[in-house]
Formats: C-alpha cells, sequence, structure tokens
C-alpha cells in the first residue's frame, strides 16, 4: 500500500479512537442517568399520595424530568458522534477504493510489460548484453526488484480490499447503531412529554389547594425552627461546660479535639453521603416551593429522600454530644467533629448513645419511614452557625 494511503489510515485510526473514547463516555453517563431516572421512580412508586408527602413528590419528579432532559442531550450528542463516525467510515472508504483503483492500473501495466517480456531467453540475453560484471549484476537485481515488486502491489491490493470490506462491514454495523440510539431517542422523548403533562396536570390539582398546603407548610416550618432553637441551645450548654460557664468564645478544644476540627476542614466537599443512596429533595437556605407560587421555604440543611429501612450514617469519625427527642422529627443525633457538629435527624431508633466515639460511614440510626415517604434532615453547624452541607458533601452539589 502507497504512503499516501497509508497516511489516511493512520489519521483515520486515531480520530476513530477519539470518537470512541468519547461514545465510552457518554454510554457511562447515559448508564448513571438511567439509574439515577429508576432510583426516582422507585422512591415516587414508594412514597404515598398524601398531603404531606406532595412537595418530596414534586420536587423528585422535577429532578427526574430535569434528568430526562440531559438523557436525551446525551442521546443526541451520541447521534452526532455514529454520523460523524460514519461520514469518517465513508470518507476512508473512498480513499481505499481510489487507491485500490490506482494499485489495480500500475499493476496491469506491470503485468502487461511482464508479459511482452515474459521469455526467460529475452532476460538472460538482457543480462548477457551487459558492457561488464557490474552492469550485468545490477540488472539481475533489477530484475529481481521488479518480480518483488509486482508481489507487493498484489499484496498490496489484497489488504486493501481487505481493509475495504472491514470499512464496510464497519459502516453497516454503525448504521445499525445509529437507528437503535435514535430509537432510544424518540422513545426518551415520548416518556418526558407524557412526564410533563403529568406534572402540569398535577400542578393545576395543587393550585386549588393552596390554602391547605400553607397551613401544613407553616407547621412543618414551625417544627424546623423549634428543632434549630433545640440544637443551638444543646451546643451553647456544652461550649459552658468546657468553658468555665461560659459559651460565649466557643468550644475549648483539646489537642486531640483541634486535630479532628481540622480534619474535618481538610476534608470539605470530599466527607461521605450521610445515608448509602438517596436523593438531595430539599436544598439549604431560602428555596422556592415547588408548587406554591411566591412561597419560598427555609431549610437549615438538606433534605435526603432514600429508601425504606435505610440507616443515617456518619459523615465523619466524632463524639456523639446529644441525642434530641422532638414531637414531628423523631430522634436528632448530634456527633461533635472540633468545633463542628453534624445533625441526623427523623431517626425512629439509634444505635449511639452521648459520649459514644464514631468513625467515618459508621450506622447512627433507622431513618423513620411514613406513608411510603423516608427522608431525614442532614444538617451542619460550625459553633452556634449553620452552615450549607453541599460544599461538604461529596457530590451533594
Amino acid at each position: 500500500m502507497n504512503r499516501w494511503c497509508l497516511s489516511i489510515l493512520v489519521f483515520f485510526i486515531a480520530t476513530t479512537s477519539v470518537l470512541a473514547q468519547s461514545s465510552s463516555d457518554l454510554k457511562r453517563k447515559q448508564q448513571k442517568l438511567k439509574e439515577d431516572i429508576a432510583y426516582k421512580e422507585k422512591l415516587l412508586k414508594q412514597i404515598e399520595e398524601d398531603s404531606r408527602n406532595t412537595q418530596s413528590r414534586m420536587k423528585i419528579a422535577t429532578q427526574k424530568i430535569e434528568q430526562r432532559e440531559e438523557l436525551i442531550s446525551a442521546l443526541r450528542q451520541e447521534l452526532e458522534l455514529v454520523d460523524e463516525k460514519i461520514a469518517q467510515n465513508q470518507d476512508l472508504i473512498s480513499a481505499f477504493e481510489k487507491d485500490i483503483s490506482q494499485l489495480k492500473d500500475e499493476y496491469a501495466k506491470m503485468i502487461s510489460q511482464a508479459y511482452k517480456t515474459r521469455n526467460n531467453a529475452d532476460k538472460v540475453m538482457y543480462i548477457f548484453a551487459s558492457d561488464d560484471f557490474e552492469q550485468a549484476y545490477r540488472r539481475m537485481k533489477y530484475l529481481q526488484q521488479l518480480s518483488d515488486y509486482r508481489q507487493e502491489q498484489a499484496a498490496a491490493i489484497l489488504s486493501a480490499q481487505e481493509s475495504l470490506e472491514e470499512k464496510r462491514e464497519a459502516l453497516v454495523s454503525q448504521r445499525e447503531e445509529k437507528n437503535k440510539v435514535l430509537n432510544s431517542h424518540n422513545q426518551e422523548k415520548v416518556v418526558l412529554n407524557r412526564e410533563k403533562q403529568e406534572k402540569e396536570k398535577k400542578l393545576g390539582q395543587l393550585s386549588n389547594q393552596e390554602a391547605k398546603y400553607k397551613n401544613e407548610l407553616a407547621q412543618v416550618t414551625k417544627q424546623a425552627e423549634e428543632l434549630r432553637l433545640a440544637i443551638k441551645k444543646a451546643i451553647e450548654r456544652e461550649m459552658a461546660s468546657t468553658n468555665s460557664g461560659s459559651s460565649k468564645s466557643g468550644f475549648k478544644l483539646t489537642p486531640e479535639a483541634k486535630e479532628l476540627g481540622n480534619n474535618f476542614t481538610a476534608s470539605k466537599g470530599k466527607l461521605p453521603w450521610p445515608v448509602d443512596k438517596g436523593e438531595v429533595v430539599a436544598k439549604f437556605g431560602q428555596q422556592p416551593h415547588p408548587f406554591l407560587n411566591q412561597v419560598t421555604v427555609k431549610n437549615n440543611g438538606i433534605t435526603i429522600s432514600t429508601t425504606e429501612g435505610s440507616r443515617a450514617r456518619a459523615v465523619f469519625d466524632g463524639v456523639v454530644s446529644k441525642i434530641i427527642i422532638l414531637p414531628g422529627v423523631g430522634k436528632v443525633v448530634m456527633v461533635r467533629h472540633g468545633e463542628y457538629i453534624s445533625v441526623y435527624t427523623n431517626l425512629k431508633e439509634t444505635f449511639v448513645s452521648n459520649g459514644d466515639k464514631i468513625k467515618t460511614k459508621e450506622e447512627i440510626g433507622v431513618i423513620i419511614t411514613d406513608k411510603g415517604k423516608t427522608e431525614f434532615e442532614f444538617q451542619l453547624w460550625k459553633g452556634t452557625e449553620l452552615i450549607n452541607p453541599v460544599y461538604w458533601i461529596y457530590g451533594a452539589k
């Protein structure tokens, strides 16, 4: 095969490798999105139709729609990649066909010339007609090289034809792949449109019960404030116990507690989830209500929805400083990490006691399931100030 064909082949192999890597990345992303969507569908099936669960249902449904749109976008990108691979294969096929044609023309000329000088006696006479031994040697080498070159040309034609056939087969496979991706893309669009219609229908129904949901929201907000004050008071009492009755100067830390706090700070953005698997359905701070217009909700932590029987787990090494029991929020476990405190709410039973030293990912307690909804709020405090957990938990943003 000549140099031009070889360089074209090397270029296309390199480009195809890049496209294959991009396609592989997209497929992994699609698989992850499909798993996340399936998990949200599982949560929605578990949560019973109850007014107290409506906010969570709407939030999960919205997240599912957003991920469905992201999946469709990834499928569209894969379609573009497949189209690009098909176009490159078609170009490569054209290049092979052109090169094979050129090789065959050259080979035909050589065969024609060989036919004219096919008599071995002519070749012998050609050698013996040399002026000297050196010229005779060169002529003999020339005839040998000519024979070798004909064999190489024949092999090059066969190799190019084999490569051409492989590319044609790959083209058929790529077109089948495109049809498969296109079908997935269209199916996901149908499902997305149905989910959007269901959401709009549900929003229309909810708008007729706005007063009811506002009253329930007021009750939830009151419970959240009671919990915040109870946690803050517990922290202040612990501070006072380490500072001769005063909590104003914060915790008086032992060298061990100070090192623990420093290690906690160094782990910002890398802390494990406070549950094995779950979905954030409410973020920290002031957030718009998922279906009540012009209504905001204040969250003191992040609310995580998970499956029945799930257990809360420690996000870092620490010491259990307090267990609080409040109506509406179940048992609440506070774990201190130096000057930081992680808080795990809505537990129906706990596996720890005050003063226990616990390790990262150690199970703390079982999360309450009420009418199919299994949720708990995870909070982070630095001293007596709430901080946003999403900047500390890995992948929570």
